[in-house]
């Protein structure tokens, strides 16, 4: 019997999808991190959901991340953004 509330394609890889989200926007205020779970979220389970579908609901949530960030004044520009350097110290 499928597990409705937290299927199988949530519990694939080494990770859960749930645990990889809470641990990826620990940091991040609310709305940020609401957005950038869904984007997770619906990346996660294409392939087994709801395909290209999923994919637009990810990419929706994504350009309304943008949008926030934006309207926040975060990262208007790429000099905004760390170097991989940066990211990887």
């Amino acid at each position: 019997m499928m597990d409705k509330i937290n299927p199988q394609y949530y519990k694939r890889g080494r990770f859960e999808t749930i645990d990889v989200i809470l641990d990826v926007t620990q940091y991040l205020d609310g709305d940020e991190a609401y957005l950038i779970g869904n984007v997770i979220k619906y990346v996660s389970r294409y392939d087994e959901k709801n395909g290209i579908e999923d994919l637009e609901k990810a990419k929706w949530y994504l350009n309304r991340l943008i949008k926030l960030l934006k309207e926040k004044g975060k990262f208007n520009n790429d000099s905004d953004l760390p170097t991989r350097a940066e990211v990887s110290e």
